[in-house]
């Protein structure tokens, strides 16, 4: 008996296991820090805050709508939904999309006049923009029937939308490392999202690379 046959697809599953509930956490503390961000006094940058309550329609939208699919993305995930309860997770896959449109239209608009600077607000525009492709890709190949093409439009669009967590850790540590929070802002206009991009993009194409 090959022991190895054995070991490795348990030891495959515990690690998905360990990244779920790693994307779990992630979502919780981006959409836990969303909705902080728009209903508690004196959280987050009152620069920043100020200039979404502005336009408060587009703030609520970006920050309602980045939590929602910051929370259903990981259950989208779930095996067992999709093959024993179908319909849920079509639901949950409206519902997220339909958060991704509303963030992503927000972030769209917010992007060009953000205080990250000329290069931060092509950053954080970008983000918007192949947020909402990515989303779009996604549901044209579900309903064209192409489950396999969606459901790796929807992987790459969570990358995106769990860029809300990461910029969440990453600007603190920037700050506490010693740069300015405008530079600090400034990096993680990009830093928070390309490489969750990246990691998916390579996950990707090793899975669709034939087996030696």
């Amino acid at each position: 008996m090959n022991v190895s046959a054995l070991t490795v697809p348990a030891a495959t599953s515990n690690w998905k296991r360990v990244g779920w509930v790693f994307l779990l956490l992630g979502g919780l503390f981006a959409a836990g820090n969303a909705i902080m961000f728009l209903y508690v006094d004196g959280h987050g940058s009152a620069e920043i805050k100020n200039r979404f309550f502005a336009t408060a329609l587009a703030g609520y939208a970006h920050g309602i709508g980045g939590a929602v699919a910051a929370l259903l993305g990981p259950f989208q995930l779930i095996t067992r939904i999709r093959t024993a309860w179908p319909r849920v997770h079509v639901w949950m896959g409206r519902t997220y999309l339909t958060a991704v449109l509303a963030g992503g239209l927000a972030g769209l608009y917010f992007g060009p006049q953000s205080s990250a600077g000329i290069v931060g607000s092509i950053g954080f525009t970008t983000l918007a923009v192949f947020w909402l492709y990515s989303g779009t890709q996604a549901y044209l190949a579900i309903r064209r029937g192409n489950v396999q093409v969606h459901r790796r439009w929807m992987l790459r669009n969570y990358a995106l939308t769990f860029g809300a967590a990461t910029l969440r850790i990453e600007l603190p540590l920037l700050i506490i490392g010693g740069l300015s929070f405008q530079m600090a802002y400034t990096l993680v206009a990009w830093i928070s999202w390309v490489p969750n991009w990246l990691i998916v993009e390579a996950w990707l194409r090793r899975r669709r690379a034939p087996a030696r």
